[in-house]
């Protein structure tokens, strides 16, 4: 019997014992048979005894509730590699696989490079596999990775967003219009749009197009933000296209994401905890979200070839580990810790962090540390959390990016559970047509919980969450701010939950007149 059967027949024991945590039990597997992947649900349910199959275990093997908790089932699209990034950072991998910053062993990567990275038979088979693991598949959160897409041929990029919209539709359509229209009444539809994309590759052009598009939040590779540091790593922009791109992107409504990289060369441990305090600290800055990727080391880059001969040492576990939990006593309550790691198998890498497991370490640390968390993440409801019963609205505000924000959310009064937040933004500058020196802009409404069907009652969503902290915003900007219009920037099948509150389509947003 093979390491993964004998894996398997571990973890139906450890099931028939009446332990639950699969999550815990997979772990558990790998160290003790040695494994180079995670076991899937799929092959433990394939096995399992059918005569001491339950309703219970059945319901545990086929859902996967992380995936779904935040409401939506997130869907991962990979450009092509040929021509994906002209830029040549020492970090970045690049092995004619997949596009350049992966290696074509991450599972999107994988299912990419099995779908010919075509985009729209990527998101077809992202959502079977999904539905495969009993998911709901009616909101789709949807991710443009790899690369820097938006530097891709015009064409490429129009033809690349139609396919994603054909498959959600399930037909597709002459014009990118229709197929956005057509999503607002489809089986699946878009509730987000994420580009990613490089700071000096994010100016007025770029973000009409991804409004056109049907984007509603942008992930920036900001890495590290010191001059001096860019040029080691040879990046091609500066600081300043940051914070400039920063501001564009708040004041046309998006959701900002930073990827953060502590151990590049040049950096040190205090000089990476000293940037995650001035990235919050500074009116420059302050994204909505972050992702943390400790750098690596990969064959076949030139840090690679830096490392080899001793001119560059990456950050072990523990380093790693110690600098984000020191990072997190610098992230607010507005901000949301998306991931911490890359996705990157460890066989593949050749020096840094090779745990999949650094956010349950950080977490372990900060509470030995006794540092308190209070990002997003670590406070949504349904993380294993009472249940919200003593909802109340809360306010933050804070200057950023040249404008004023607004950060109204509802939390559990004693048990500090998260169930919902709104981002209400009064911009600093009126970059398009549609928002005017009057308006007003939501760039984020977010209700958590495990996913319901549209329209369907769940434990979360739907208990008029979103509707209280709209009002209460359209009030603020009226009252407070003396605006005659607030804006916000809707993903195309979120647009229909608008229509009934009295918003209208207004170009690539739904608006609505407050006074």
């Amino acid at each position: 019997m093979d390491a993964k059967r004998k894996a398997v027949s571990h973890m139906i024991k450890r099931i028939l014992e009446g332990e639950t945590d699969l999550d815990k039990l997979k772990r558990e597997a790998g160290r003790k048979f040695r494994l180079s992947q995670s076991l899937k649900n799929t092959a433990i349910l394939k096995d399992f005894p059918r005569g001491k199959l339950t309703i219970e275990i059945v319901s545990l093997l086929k859902r996967k509730p992380m995936r779904t908790l935040s409401g939506v089932a997130p869907i991962a699209v990979m450009i092509k590699p040929e021509g994906s990034c002209r830029w040549s950072c020492i970090y970045c991998p690049y092995t004619g696989k997949a596009p350049k910053s992966y290696t074509g062993s991450e599972p999107a990567a994988m299912r990419a490079i099995d779908n010919d990275f075509n985009a729209a038979r990527q998101v077809k088979s992202r959502i079977a596999q999904f539905e495969l693991n009993g998911h709901n598949t009616s909101k789709c959160d949807v991710i443009i990775m790899g690369g820097t897409f938006l530097a891709m041929p015009p064409a490429y990029r129009n033809r690349f967003i139609k396919g994603i919209y054909g498959a959600l539709n399930g037909k597709s359509s002459k014009t990118l219009e229709a197929a956005k229209k057509l999503n607002e009444s489809a089986k699946h539809r878009m509730v987000g749009l994420t580009f990613e994309t490089r700071p000096d590759v994010c100016g007025i052009k770029e973000i009409n197009e991804m409004l056109d598009a049907g984007g509603t939040k942008v992930e920036l590779g900001v890495q590290h933000p010191s001059d001096e540091i860019y040029g080691k790593i040879c990046r091609g922009h500066s600081v300043s296209h940051v914070v400039d791109a920063t501001g564009l992107l708040k004041d046309s409504a998006f959701k900002v994401a930073y990827h953060l990289m502590p151990g590049l060369p040049g950096s040190s441990p205090q000089k990476d905890i000293a940037m995650f305090r001035r990235i919050f600290s500074s009116p420059d800055f302050r994204p909505d979200m972050l992702k943390i990727y400790p750098t690596l080391v990969i064959p076949g880059t030139r840090l690679h070839k830096l490392m080899e001969k001793g001119e560059y040492q990456p950050y072990s576990t523990e380093t790693a580990a110690e600098v984000i939990a020191k990072a997190y006593e610098h992230i607010p309550k507005y901000a949301r810790v998306m991931r911490i790691q890359r996705d990157i198998p460890a066989n593949l890498i050749a020096g840094g962090v090779k745990k999949s497991n650094l956010r349950e370490i950080v977490e372990r640390k900060t509470e030995s540390m006794g540092i308190k968390i209070n990002e997003i993440r670590h406070r949504e409801a349904g993380l294993g959390k009472k249940p919200v019963s003593e909802p109340r609205m809360q306010r933050l505000d804070y200057g950023a990016s040249g404008g004023d924000e607004v950060f109204l959310s509802i939390e559990d009064r004693k048990n500090k559970a998260l169930a919902a937040f709104l981002r209400l933004r009064i911009p600093g500058k009126s970059l398009r047509a549609e928002i005017t020196g009057k308006t007003a802009l939501v760039r984020e409404l977010h209700v958590y919980g495990e996913e319901t069907q549209l329209g369907e009652k769940g434990s979360v969503q739907h208990r008029g969450f979103g509707s209280a902290l709209l009002a209460e915003a359209e009030k603020i900007a009226s009252e407070e701010f003396g605006k005659s219009k607030i804006t916000v920037i809707s993903a195309v099948g979120v647009r229909p939950y608008y229509y009934p509150k009295g918003y209208a389509p207004d170009g690539p947003y739904v608006s609505k007149r407050i006074k």
